[in-house]
C-alpha cells in the first residue's frame, strides 16, 4: 500500500486468491497465494476508494483442536486422588503462516528455484500459531 492511510484500489471481480488457503494444497516454495492483479494503484493526486477492511479478504481457517480426558478417584471419604490428561493440536495438522500482503506491485524473488518474497509469499519457515501435537498429564492428590 502506498503511502500513509492510502489505500490501493480493488479491482472487481478479479478474485483475491491464486489458491484456497484452506486446501493444504499450497506449496509455499513454488506458488504465491494472494492475486496482485486484484489490486491496482490510486490514480496520482487522489486517495483510493478501496476499504481497510474486507470481509471476503480472510486467510486459513485455524480451528483450535484439543482434548482432555479425566478420572477422580475416592481413596477414603476425605481423599482424592485425580488424573487428568490434556492434548493440543490432538489431529497434529500443519498450519502456515499468514502470506504477505505488502505491496501487489512488489517484484516475486526467487533463490536456487526457491521462492523467497512476493505478494502472497508464505515464509514457511515463519512463525507457526500452533505447534505440532503435545500433552501433558496432571495428577492431583486432595485430602
Amino acid at each position: 500500500m502506498l503511502g500513509f492511510g492510502t489505500y490501493q484500489n480493488r479491482v472487481p471481480g478479479v478474485p483475491l486468491y491464486l489458491k484456497d488457503l484452506n486446501c493444504h494444497c499450497i506449496d509455499p516454495t513454488k506458488q504465491l497465494v494472494l492475486n496482485p492483479a486484484a489490486w491496482t494503484d490510486a490514480t496520482p493526486a487522489t486517495f483510493g476508494t478501496a476499504a481497510p477492511f474486507y470481509s471476503d479478504y480472510r486467510f486459513e481457517r485455524r480451528p483450535g483442536e484439543q482434548m482432555s480426558l479425566g478420572r477422580s478417584f475416592r481413596l477414603k471419604e476425605s481423599m482424592f486422588f485425580q488424573v487428568r490428561a490434556e492434548f493440543f493440536n490432538i489431529f497434529n495438522r500443519t498450519y502456515l503462516p499468514n502470506p504477505s500482503t505488502g505491496n501487489p506491485l512488489a517484484a516475486t524473488t526467487m533463490s536456487n528455484g526457491v521462492l523467497t518474497g512476493g505478494f502472497g509469499y508464505i515464509n514457511p519457515f515463519g512463525s507457526l500459531f500452533f505447534q505440532p501435537r503435545n500433552g501433558q498429564l496432571v495428577a492431583r492428590f486432595q485430602w
